[in-house]
């Protein structure tokens, strides 16, 4: 499993709930090189939950890099702010095998 560092929430009411932006060189710590990625989305659940699959997915998601998100910052809608606890920051954790993205918090 590959995570990111500690990075700070922008929430947005513009934003569709399935759509999150990271800037590229985040998207690089998560192995990820393209423009964008549709893994399944997990929230509120620990590391070690969703490390042993016992996390249940929300939905799948539509993952952004672009370089006009700014480095160590996480766009996501208001609505799915609200869903994970309104928190100031979080860290991304992808388990490759599974195609599943954590929001830790």
């Amino acid at each position: 499993m590959k995570r990111t560092g500690v990075l700070k929430i922008i929430h947005d009411t513009a934003f569709p709930v399935n759509k999150l932006v990271i800037h590229p060189n985040t998207g690089f710590d998560l192995g990820f090189m393209q423009l964008k990625y549709v893994p399944q989305l997990c929230i509120n659940s620990g590391v070690e939950e969703f490390k042993t699959g016992c996390s249940e997915v929300f939905c799948n998601v539509d993952l952004m890099l672009l370089n006009e998100c700014g480095a160590d910052k996480l766009e996501m809608s208001q609505k799915l702010w609200l869903k994970i606890g309104m928190p100031d920051k979080a860290l991304l954790v992808f388990d490759e095998e599974t195609n599943r993205l954590l929001i830790a918090c």
